[in-house]
Formats: structure tokens, C-alpha cells, sequence
């Protein structure tokens, strides 16, 4: 199944915002909440993997897989099961200054301290 349901997968025909096929008549409603709720948990996975929680972030990303197979979801359960920040690989200090995280919360950095210049950090 692709990334997006934007085709019907009997005839090819567009869905656009529709669940059902307007030249053959399919119902992907069943489908297309199967996918939202796979991003939910991907998304749920994303959160725990950031904060630390490595096993939450596993069984989110298998649960995300069981219900639609994204690339995303594959390449976080590759990066989990490959023991990466287990192996003490993560803790290294090779890291070119900017791309360390802050010291502080978000409010004492500039914009032009960001690596990302077009993000929602307020100008000080």
C-alpha cells in the first residue's frame, strides 16, 4: 500500500477527499483510518523515543506497523532494534557546537543562533 491512499487500488481511479471510489464504487473509509491511526501512533512513538522511553517508542512503532507500513515507522524500528543509543554511540561529543541542544529553554535563544533560521523562535 502506498504512503497516501490517493488512488484506488482496484481501478486507479482518484479518491481526492473521498473514501469511496467515484468510477468503481470501493470503500476506503476502513483503510484511511487504519493510516490515521498509524501516524497517531508514529507520532506517539516520535514523543517517547525523544524523551528517552525507548520501549514505548518500540511497541508505538510496531503498532504503527501492524497498521499500515510506512518508511518513517520501518526506518524508527531499524534505529530501535539496532541498539544505537544502547551501544553508547549516542553519548559521544563529535558534534559540531550548533547542533547540541540548548542549555536553556527556548526563550534565551536568538534567531540567529538557530540552524534553522525559519523557526518559530521568537526574535530577542
Amino acid at each position: 500500500m502506498p504512503e497516501t491512499l490517493d488512488r484506488c487500488q482496484a481501478c486507479r481511479g482518484r479518491l481526492a477527499d473521498n473514501s469511496i471510489c467515484p468510477r468503481c464504487g470501493c470503500d476506503f473509509s476502513l483503510a484511511r483510518q487504519a493510516i490515521e491511526q498509524a501516524e497517531g501512533r508514529l507520532q506517539h512513538a516520535l514523543r517517547a523515543l525523544a524523551v528517552g522511553d525507548r520501549e514505548l517508542a518500540r511497541s508505538q512503532v510496531d503498532a504503527s506497523l501492524a497498521m499500515h507500513r510506512q518508511r518513517l515507522a520501518q526506518a524508527i524500528k531499524e534505529f530501535l532494534d539496532s541498539g544505537y543509543m544502547e551501544s553508547g554511540h549516542a553519548g559521544h561529543t563529535s558534534w559540531p557546537q550548533g547542533d547540541l541542544q540548548a542549555e536553556g529553554g527556548p526563550d534565551g535563544i536568538r534567531q540567529g543562533d538557530c540552524l534553522n533560521p525559519v523557526s518559530a523562535v521568537q526574535p530577542t
